[in-house]
């Protein structure tokens, strides 16, 4: 098990425009088979993300062992993930 924290950059891994769950999707099953524990997501220059790619990505961060930290997030992205967040934490107190 590797105690470093990676962090890993968004626009670099998917684009600075997120848009598809599929990408989320695949970032996900990239960092659950690394070996590492800790991980940061880095969204700086992040310029879009649309509401599928949010959901998918908060469910597949809420799915995941890891430690996953946002790190960087745009003012303009951070009430899309607040949304989502508020709607799944909703669905799954239900």
């Amino acid at each position: 098990m590797n105690e470093e924290i990676v962090e890993i950059k968004v626009k670099d891994k998917i684009h600075k425009n997120l848009g598809m769950n599929s990408s989320a999707k695949n970032l996900f099953d990239e960092l659950n088979n690394s070996p590492n524990e800790e991980i940061n997501i880095d969204f700086s220059d992040v310029v879009i993300m649309s509401r599928s790619f949010a959901q998918e990505y908060i469910y597949q961060k809420n799915k995941s062992k890891k430690k996953i930290e946002e790190v960087n997030v745009p003012k303009d992205i951070l009430p899309m993930f607040k949304v989502v967040q508020k709607d799944f934490n909703f669905n799954n107190n239900k």
